[in-house]
């Protein structure tokens, strides 16, 4: 299949390609049949293909075989539907020329088509005992109204009429309603929640339990989460296993950054400092796994629908408050909202501020993430604040086709289940610096994992970032360089070099048995 350009160049238009390129590539049918059937193995379990598409049409078959079929050998109605669904899903996004459509084709950038099916209407004339051909048409004086209202961000809701035949002879009749709308204009503007899509509130929530789900795969290993499975959900476990089963590496690159992260928290908490802000919180249960320090305050901020359903989850599993810790719940939408101004008069900024921007950099455009870096800025005020973010190198994200197998694997998996890497830096020092701040450590994660032998580990790095110093060997008290030298997650202190202290390992003299205990070193 040739390769077509889904890229933000056209952004709010049709691409720049003719239906004739449209339909030998993003539309052939038996590249689009091979999409279809990666992702919906039911698909390929039944041999359902697409035989023809047109403009605002689409023919597909459902083979009489065992695996479709009832105990008199003929269609099972529920598949007549589910053949319904994708023929006269076909049959409109061809209507949107050169548009992936989200979780079917490779996806490199947000300009994408989400497509829902809201309902089906099917009338059954006579079992089908043969081969059943499928066949969707939108009237052809609806095709422009469709285009324009897509291609103008708008909703598209279509109903469209399907036939099933077994030759010339009818089988059913039915019309399917679908939803369709460019995904980048699913999402809410701020944080009001009065019209927000739903399409946009389960992808917030499915990309927070599918995190949660890679964790309560990974935990007892580099790291402890026992309450990322009850978080997680159902779904967000199945989410994750069809993950890490597509790309294998994400669960590794979870735990590396999971580890990082919770060693640089703790030992910024055993510096003394206090105040945490946790962007993008997600189901991230920091607040509750780690042994934090009385006084301590974190501050949760995402979406507010997110937010809402977080505190619903934590009330469903009874999570306990750990004693003289404090959260609090800030709404936020990190596309629209200035980071600063989101918290101001909440968080005290005469005293260090540890920020954490965990897996989100890479799913934004670069002029987004340094926005929102340059909101984050004011907070890395106090000479003892921290950011930590993740990063991925540029080269592998834009041209995966250049690099080893494995990352071009794992590109592509992402692209195929909808969370495409959009974001990448060429030197992660530079470009931080280029936003006024001061990057103190960079650190791959291959550093966790030494066991593996994967080259997408080294393209993945976790950064620890503090304001720009006016002297070279200004470094943060809260601040120490990374060092790992083992997988289990019984150390009793973080595995840092101190700065200024003895390094204490688990069972040596003196280790300390929490962060508590630990001394603070305020400025």
């Amino acid at each position: 299949m040739q390769k077509l350009r889904f890229d933000a160049a056209h952004e709010t238009k049709l691409f720049d390609v003719t239906w004739e390129q449209d339909r030998a590539t993003r539309l052939e049918p038996i590249e689009f049949t091979k999409l279809l059937r990666e992702q919906v193995p039911v698909l390929e379990f039944v041999k359902w293909e697409i035989k023809e598409v047109d403009q605002g049409a689409a023919e597909t078959v459902l083979p009489l075989n065992a695996p479709s079929t009832n105990q008199h050998f003929t269609h099972q109605a529920a598949l007549l539907v589910l053949a319904a669904d994708y023929t006269g899903g076909v049959a409109l996004a061809s209507l949107l020329t050169g548009w992936p459509v989200l979780g079917v084709h490779p996806v490199t950038s947000r300009y994408s088509v989400s497509m829902w099916l809201l309902k089906v209407d099917i009338k059954f004339l006579r079992p089908s005992v043969s081969d059943l051909t499928v066949t969707a048409k939108i009237d052809p004086d609806l095709h422009e109204r469709i285009q324009k209202r897509f291609f103008e961000g708008k909703t598209v809701v279509e109903t469209i009429a399907i036939e099933f035949r077994n030759g010339d002879i009818p089988v059913a009749e039915a019309t399917a309603t679908y939803f369709a709308r460019q995904s980048d204009k699913l999402r809410a503007e701020g944080i009001s929640t009065e019209r927000v899509n739903t399409l946009y509130q389960l992808k917030l929530t499915s990309s927070a339990e599918m995190i949660a789900g890679v964790r309560a795969r990974e935990t007892g290993g580099l790291f402890t989460d026992p309450y990322a499975f009850h978080m997680a959900g159902q779904h967000g476990v199945a989410i994750a296993n069809r993950f890490c089963d597509r790309t294998p590496q994400l669960g590794g690159m979870v735990a590396a950054r999971t580890r990082h992260l919770d060693d640089a928290l703790k030992n910024y908490l055993r510096a003394g400092g206090r105040q945490i802000v946790n962007v993008g919180v997600g189901w991230d249960m920091r607040a509750f796994r780690l042994d934090l320090p009385e006084g301590t305050t974190l501050f949760e901020l995402d979406f507010p629908t997110t937010l809402e359903e977080r505190r619903r989850r934590l009330a469903s599993a009874e999570v306990v408050e750990q004693p003289g810790v404090a959260r609090v719940e800030i709404p936020i939408d990190l596309r629209t909202m200035s980071l600063a101004e989101v918290v101001a008069e909440k968080v005290d900024l005469d005293q260090p501020v540890f920020l954490a921007w965990e897996g989100m950099s890479m799913y934004f455009s670069e002029e987004e993430v340094r926005d929102i870096l340059t909101g984050m800025r004011p907070l890395l005020s106090h000479p003892d604040s921290l950011l930590w973010l993740d990063l991925v190198d540029r080269e592998p994200v834009e041209t995966p086709e250049n690099f080893p197998a494995s990352i071009q694997q794992f590109m592509r998996g992402m692209r195929i289940l909808g969370e495409p890497f959009t974001f990448g830096v060429d030197d992660a020092e530079d470009f931080l610096q280029s936003t006024g701040l001061r990057c103190l450590e960079t650190v791959t994660s291959d550093l966790y994992l030494p066991e593996k032998d994967d080259p997408v580990y080294s393209v993945y790095q976790f950064c620890l970032v503090g304001r720009q110093a006016e002297h070279a060997d200004e470094t943060p008290l809260t601040f120490q360089a990374a060092r790992f030298d083992g997988a289990t997650t019984s150390i009793a202190t973080p595995h840092f070099a101190m700065n200024g202290h003895a390094t204490a390992r688990n069972g040596s003299a003196g280790a300390m048995n929490s962060v508590a205990d630990l001394p603070r070193q305020p400025r």
